[in-house]
């Protein structure tokens, strides 16, 4: 069996970090809280942190929708 290799493996870190759309901080899931808008995630991927959630007043920049806690 041939097992993906290097940025395809499964444990490598590009498959669990994000980066936050307005500061581009590096988020790592289950260590950071992250925050997302639900319609412009599949559009333009737009994850934020907990500090530019507090900025924005839990809405999203790009079309007022609430934002919500990535579980």
């Amino acid at each position: 069996m041939i097992r993906p290799r290097g940025c395809n493996a499964i444990g490598h870190r590009g498959w669990f970090t994000m980066k936050c759309r307005i500061c581009a901080r590096v988020l790592t899931v289950g260590e950071d809280l992250i925050y997302y808008c639900p319609k412009c995630v599949e559009i333009n991927e737009t994850y934020f942190c907990e500090a530019d959630k507090r900025k924005l007043h839990g809405k999203c920049p790009y079309c007022s929708t609430e934002l919500q806690l990535l579980i």
